[in-house]
C-alpha cells in the first residue's frame, strides 16, 4: 500500500548520535523537523566511547553535557609504550577553559540522553521507517519511506555490537510495511557509512580501505593501569594495543574489576596486554575493517550529509561520533540563519583534514611497514618530547585542532 502525503517539515534520516543532536539543535532553535530511523529500538551499543572537549561545549546549553559528566569518567590524557624501549605521556591540562578532559562514555548512553534532551524540546524519533529513496525537485526533495517490522526472533539473534549480517538485512526489509511519499524543504542524511541518502543521490564515497581485520574486545580487567589515561601500545615486530575504559554509568559500577575495550590488529587483542588479567568473558567481541573515506560532496541540492554517511576513519583519535556531532552543530547554525548552501564549502574541508590526519595517524599505529616501525621506535618516542608537537597531537586527540566559528 502506497500513502501519499504533503509535508512541510524537513526530515532527519537517522537517529544515532549525529541525528539526534542535529534535530535537538535545531528544535532549541525553533526549527520542527521530522527525524526517522530504521531500528526498532535505540542502541545498546557500546561503540563510540570518548566524548573530547569540543562536544562537550556544543552540547553544554542542551543540558546533555551535565548529565554525561555525571555518568562518565574523566580520561585526563595518554600513556605511550614504544615497543620494549621507550614510553611517554600526554596530559590533557589546560586544553579547554572548562572541559581539559576526554570522558569516557558509552555511545548506547550518549544517545539516550541526546533523545531525552529531544523529547524534552518537543522531537520524537519515528522508528521502523527506512529511506528507500530520495530525489531533488525544484526547492524540495521527493522522499520515499518504508515501514519495517523487525522480527523479534532476527532481533534477539543480532550480535552485541556487530554490524547487522547481509541476512538479517534482508529479512528486515522483506517485512516492509507500507510506503510513504513525503516531500520536504531539505533532508539530513545522517543515515550512516552505508547511507542510502548518499547513495541515491549519487554522491560517491572516495578513500581507501586497510585490508588486515582489527580485532576488539570489551572485557573485565584486573589491571593496575590508570583508568583516567588512554593506554596505547607500539609492539617491537609492528601493530597496536590501544585500551580505555568502557563506562555507561560510573554512579552504578561495582567494585572490582572494571570494563575496558582492548582494540589491535592483530588477533586475540586481550593477550597482547600488559600488567593485566582477563577477570571475566568479554562482553563484546568484534573484528572489523577500517576505512579512510570522505563523500565527494556534503550537500546535493536540498539534500545534505553528516557524520559516517559524510566521512569514516578509523577509530584511532576518536574522532567519528564527535566530528560528527560537530557537523549537526554546524548544520543547524545555518539553518537557523538561512545559509545553508555554505555547508559544504564549511564542513569538507574540516572533515577531509580530520580524515586526512587520522589516515596518517593509522598508517604510524599499524606498523606494517618499516618505515612505520622505524618511525615508531626511534622518532615518535623524541617527537613526544618537543612542545609543539606534543601540543598538535593533543589538538588532534580532543577534536580541538580547528575553530568551530562559522
Amino acid at each position: 500500500m502506497v500513502v501519499a502525503q504533503q509535508k512541510e517539515l524537513p526530515l532527519i534520516v537517522g537517529a544515532g548520535p549525529v541525528g539526534l543532536a542535529a534535530a535537538l539543535f535545531l528544535a532549541r532553535g525553533g526549527v520542527r523537523v521530522r527525524i526517522v530511523e530504521r531500528r526498532s529500538h535505540p542502541s545498546v551499543e557500546s561503540r563510540a566511547l570518548a566524548v573530547n572537549p569540543r562536544t562537550m561545549e556544543i552540547l553544554e546549553p542542551t543540558g546533555v553535557t551535565e548529565k554525561m559528566l555525571e555518568r562518565g569518567v574523566r580520561i585526563h590524557g595518554g600513556q605511550f609504550r614504544f615497543g620494549s624501549k621507550h614510553s611517554g605521556e600526554i596530559s590533557f591540562d589546560g586544553i579547554h577553559p572548562r572541559y581539559p578532559f576526554m570522558l569516557a562514555l558509552s555511545q548506547a548512553v550518549t544517545e539516550k540522553l541526546l533523545e531525552e534532551a529531544l523529547e524534552a524540546a518537543g522531537g520524537r524519533v519515528e522508528r521502523n521507517v527506512e529511506l528507500t529513496s530520495c530525489r531533488n525537485e525544484t526547492g524540495c526533495v521527493e522522499v520515499v519511506l518504508r515501514g519495517n517490522e523487525e522480527p523479534a526472533e532476527l532481533r534477539s539473534a543480532a550480535n552485541y555490537g556487530a554490524e547487522p549480517s547481509s541476512e538479517y538485512l534482508a529479512a528486515e526489509r522483506s517485512s516492509a510495511g507500507s510506503t510513504e511519499s513525503y516531500v520536504c524543504p531539505w533532508m539530513l542524511g545522517a543515515d550512516g557509512a552505508h547511507s542510502r541518502a548518499r547513495e541515491t543521490v549519487g554522491l560517491s564515497f572516495d578513500g581507501s580501505s586497510v585490508d588486515r581485520e582489527w580485532y576488539l574486545a570489551d572485557v573485565p580487567l584486573e589491571t593496575s593501569l590508570d583508568e583516567e589515561r588512554a593506554q596505547i601500545w607500539f609492539l617491537d615486530d609492528g601493530g597496536f594495543v590501544f585500551c580505555i575504559r568502557v563506562v555507561a554509568d560510573k554512579r552504578e559500577e561495582s567494585a572490582g574489576p572494571k570494563l575496558w575495550r582492548v582494540i589491535a590488529n592483530l588477533p586475540n587483542p586481550i593477550s597482547l596486554l600488559p600488567d593485566s588479567k582477563q577477570a571475566g568473558p568479554p562482553v563484546w567481541e568484534s573484528k572489523f575493517k577500517v576505512a579512510h573515506r570522505i563523500a565527494e560532496r556534503l550537500q546535493k541540492g536540498r539534500v545534505f550529509l553528516a557524520g559516517d554517511a559524510a566521512h569514516i576513519h578509523s577509530p584511532i583519535g576518536a574522532r567519528g561520533m564527535n566530528l560528527g556531532i560537530e557537523d549537526a552543530w554546524v548544520f543547524s547554525q545555518l539553518v537557523s540563519r538561512g545559509e545553508m548552501d555554505r555547508y559544504d564549502l564549511l564542513r569538507r574541508p574540516v572533515d577531509e583534514k580530520v580524515v586526512r590526519s587520522i589516515r596518517r595517524l593509522t598508517w604510524m599505529a599499524r606498523g606494517e611497514s618499516a618505515g612505520s616501525r622505524f618511525i615508531r621506535t626511534h622518532i615518535a618516542p623524541h617527537l613526544l618530547e618537543v612542545q609543539s608537537f606534543r601540543e598538535s597531537a593533543i589538538r588532534i586527540g580532543t577534536g580541538l585542532d580547528h575553530p568551530i566559528g562559522i
